[in-house]
């Protein structure tokens, strides 16, 4: 995410803030441009003293004025958007500039200069893949008085931004009616089965260990007969232990022995 430090006004924007305060001139802000020098190692002083951008990379196009959130008249914010479209080389927009004209005077000057705090400029991608990027910023500038200032917008922004909004204004929305909300979805998710991961599963709460050829008793779809000799030994009945009893063929009695035997019976 881009974030810059504060604007720094340079000596020609601090002299036109002050004779505008005062009401002895008018100017016009007339464009904001980036350059990918970085000038984070220049001080205040040193940034105040510029006279231009070093390296200007593009112009931005300013689309809207902005009043200061606090209500100063001194201050106004131009809403600046930068797009890829025509790079042919990629780069960091490391500082910001503002500039200006006075009024009787042919040429402009650098009003103000805004530089990215470090690592995190915005990055411009070139335009070699035909994939657009627009970065809109807002550029904050003490003026002096706004009375006397004249932000000059730029009609091609203007154009471009309209032709945004009026795009995505034109998505249709969709319709949530189909979709349940958080309150339903997580009602509905209470009740999902759970793999436990260990051959069980939960319901509503509870566990269960499904049916499976490990646990289960073939028998006859058809007659209801179990037909093979089934292993009983550890198995429950209604959480009872059973026990496995050899019948013995030739005394008639009942005895504890292994559940391998072929006359076995169960109790529990």
């Amino acid at each position: 995410m881009s974030k810059y430090n504060d604007t720094i006004l340079t000596t020609e924007g601090t002299r036109l803030a002050t004779l505008a305060a005062n009401g002895k001139t008018h100017y016009v802000i007339t464009r904001a441009t980036a350059t990918g020098d970085d000038l984070s190692t220049l001080t205040n002083e040193e940034l105040s003293a510029l006279t231009s951008l070093p390296n200007e990379v593009q112009n931005g196009s300013i689309v809207e004025q902005v009043d200061d959130p606090s209500g100063s008249d001194g201050v106004i914010g131009t809403r600046v958007q930068f797009m890829n479209q025509g790079l042919d080389k990629s780069y960091s927009m490391n500082a910001l500039g503002v500039y200006a004209k006075e009024d009787g005077h042919d040429q402009e000057v650098l009003f103000s200069v805004m530089t990215a705090e470090s690592q995190h400029a915005q990055y411009m991608p070139d335009f070699a893949d035909k994939v657009v990027l627009r970065f809109g910023i807002t550029i904050f500038v003490i003026v002096g008085d706004k009375a006397n200032v004249t932000v000059k917008l730029d009609p091609d922004g203007l154009a471009t931004v309209k032709f945004v909004e009026d795009a995505i204004a034109k998505i249709p929305k969709p319709d949530m009616t189909e979709y349940y909300n958080k309150k339903e979805s997580n009602a509905l998710l209470s009740k999902k089965v759970t793999d436990n991961g260990d051959d069980a599963v939960t319901i509503n709460g509870k566990t269960y260990v499904p049916a499976n050829a490990a646990n289960v008793v073939d028998r006859n779809p058809n007659t209801g007969v179990v037909s093979e000799l089934v292993d009983l030994t550890n198995a429950k009945v209604n959480g009872h232990s059973i026990t496995p009893i050899e019948i013995s063929a030739d005394k008639g009695t009942a005895q504890a022995d292994s559940a391998t035997a072929p006359n076995v019976i169960y109790l529990y």
